[in-house]
């Protein structure tokens, strides 16, 4: 092993936890100080306990103990109500535009129907064959 290359090892090395020591452990410094280790994490406790940086918890409890979720469903009725409401008022012009539009075709006259052509022609045409056949034979 070469010599002062490597750093100093101490094998007692302190590691603190809220001013605790929790534990001696081998490290490169002779204390360390941690937030969080395996005797207050909640996954190896089975206790829920939060760990709050920069009051992150207080924040979101604050937003949410107040009715949030009601201003949105208050919010989303009365979108949907102004919604009901213009389309109530929609159907009630295309009503009355329809009633608008059959009025005034009842006001005005009716033109007659055009009397289909007779056809005196017809008749004729139907002759001329037969003669034409008895001209021929």
């Amino acid at each position: 092993m070469k010599e002062s290359i490597h750093p100093t090892y101490f094998n007692n090395c302190k590691v603190y936890h809220n001013g605790q020591v929790v534990m001696t452990v081998g490290a490169t410094v002779p204390e360390l100080h941690v937030e969080v280790w395996s005797g207050s994490h909640p996954f190896f406790t089975g206790k829920q306990a939060f760990v709050d940086s920069a009051g992150r918890v207080e924040k979101f409890q604050k937003k949410f103990q107040t009715n949030y979720f009601g201003q949105k469903e208050k919010a989303e009725a009365d979108r949907k109500a102004a919604i009901a409401a213009a389309e109530k008022k929609a159907a009630e012009e295309r009503a009355a535009a329809k009633a608008a539009k059959a009025a005034a075709a009842a006001s005005r006259p009716k033109k007659p129907a055009p009397k289909p052509a007779a056809e005196p022609a017809a008749a004729a045409p139907a002759a001329a064959p037969a003669a034409e056949g008895e001209a021929k034979a």
